[in-house]
């Protein structure tokens, strides 16, 4: 991994994304894409993508939802993607490696190296388990374990690729209500809780430390890529 860390202070993941890699007439699959915001919002930009959900539910309301044009959904598993070998230009996880079992990790990175093609990209956006809003959501899904499994994995498997950069930003997570927060936590199928976690009262204070001079409640999350490429032939 590499030894300078880049600092880029307040941002937004798109902007980070756009600073990093040209996705204009390039083929991406988004690996874990659940709804699908990423895989439209890259599709906007021109790429066309191939958006992975390993979660049943949220496949099937992906096959169901209105189609967008530059996107296709499968139902798949990050270590068995559906796609031949050296396809693509981009592999994303965005936001989703820890959301792979810790021994499928590795074969998940060696899947993307896999389906790369020369001069591909692999872009691992991960949430650093820090700051304010992680303060409010480990009450009820404190990811600090599965994080680090995905650090380690990330780790050990930077040598499949070449070139790597490493930059670390701020997102800032903004909710109307407490209310909003428990419906958006609430409606993802993929993690194990209930909404009577997201709604208790030791959670409802920690959020609570959030709430602005408007009204509203924002919270800052620490970000972390690493931006790997492949080696031209």
């Amino acid at each position: 991994m590499p030894g300078t860390v880049e600092r880029w202070g307040l941002s937004t993941d798109l902007a980070v994304l756009d600073r990093l890699v040209q996705v204009r007439g390039r083929s991406i699959v988004d690996v874990g894409c659940g709804a699908g915001a990423l895989a439209r919002s890259l599709a906007e930009r021109g790429a066309a993508v191939l958006g992975v959900e390993p979660d049943p539910v949220q496949a099937e309301r992906n096959r169901d939802a209105p189609e967008t044009d530059g996107v296709r959904f499968a139902e798949g598993r990050a270590e068995a993607l559906p796609v031949d070998d050296g396809a693509v230009d981009g592999v994303i996880f965005g936001r989703s490696l820890h959301h792979v079992p810790e021994a499928a990790m590795r074969p998940a990175l060696r899947e993307a190296q896999r389906v790369l093609g020369s001069g591909g990209f692999l872009y691992v956006l991960e949430p650093v388990m820090e700051g304010a809003f992680s303060a409010v959501m480990k009450p009820f899904h404190d990811e600090t374990e599965v994080r680090r499994q995905a650090r380690e994995a990330l780790a050990e498997s930077a040598p499949l690729f070449g070139s790597v950069r490493e930059i670390h930003y701020e997102v800032e997570r903004r909710f109307e209500s407490h209310a909003a927060f428990v419906d958006l936590f609430s409606g993802l199928s993929y993690n194990s809780y209930g909404a009577d976690a997201v709604r208790s009262e030791s959670v409802k204070r920690l959020f609570e430390a959030g709430r602005t001079e408007e009204g509203d409640y924002a919270f800052l999350q620490p970000m972390r890529v690493d931006l790997f490429h492949t080696e031209r032939e």
